[in-house]
């Protein structure tokens, strides 16, 4: 059975992959789904808060078990993912994309847009001015009443309920920070995107400009919202098998 390692997205923390967890550990497999410094439960300050200071712990979760992990990234937590299978990389089976920033060496999330204009999409939907709101000292964001609505949009009103209450800030810094990735490392790994057909928050035309600059080695469909994570439990979960299966 696999080792799977669940990293959340913007403004969310572990509880987000509960169905999923649950459904994995049916199944046979260990899942660690960890709150990044600064998210969910864990109370770092915004100031401390950095994607290094998330590549090293999550870096340590990969590191403290003898097993190869699978590394999954939803959303923003595709930069996480990214750069840990690049510092952990002897110890990463795999790394899986789900609606994910799935950037190239040398970009950050904020230069997203540019990738899109590139591939000859319109950038307006994606730019990270859209939906997020700034605390007072620039250093944090949180998600506006038109983002939430975005993020679950085919979601019942019972997911909501149990989803919006529990959202908090982001750390501005992460998403300003460069990735550092090389061919022999990050691109040496079996690297999975999970696309979203009907994704509100991160629009598949922009899930299919970064496929086409940074080239996974798999891709992968869900006629989902951008939260196949509370919506779309059982086609997901056996996606995911299905790469345990294949790649331990």
């Amino acid at each position: 059975m696999a080792r799977f390692i669940l990293i959340h997205g913007m403004f969310h923390g572990g509880w987000c992959w509960d169905r999923i967890e649950r459904r994995l550990r049916r199944a046979g497999h260990e899942v660690v789904a960890p709150d990044l410094a600064g998210c969910g439960s864990d109370k770092t300050p915004v100031a401390d808060v950095s994607l290094d200071r998330w590549v090293t712990d999550v870096s340590d979760l990969v590191k403290g078990d003898s097993q190869k992990a699978i590394l999954v990234g939803h959303s923003r937590g595709g930069l996480v993912v990214s750069q840990v299978a690049e510092r952990t990389s002897p110890n990463v089976a795999a790394v899986v994309y789900l609606a994910a920033l799935m950037l190239p060496d040398g970009m950050a999330a904020m230069e997203l847009p540019a990738i899109l204009t590139e591939a000859g999409f319109d950038n307006s939907s994606v730019s990270l001015g859209v939906g997020f709101g700034m605390s007072p000292d620039g250093q944090s964001m949180f998600a506006q009443e038109s983002l939430v609505e975005a993020f679950y949009s085919n979601c019942s009103e019972e997911d909501r309920a149990f989803a919006i209450p529990r959202l908090g800030p982001e750390a501005i810094a992460p998403t300003m920070t460069k990735l550092s990735l090389t061919a022999s490392r990050w691109g040496s790994l079996p690297r999975i995107y999970i696309e979203t057909t009907r994704d509100n928050a991160l629009p598949i035309e922009a899930q299919r400009a970064m496929i086409a600059r940074s080239k996974p080695t798999e891709v992968h469909s869900l006629d989902a919202d951008h939260m196949p994570i509370f919506n779309d439990v059982e086609r997901l979960a056996a996606l995911l098998d299905d790469i345990a299966v294949r790649f331990t």
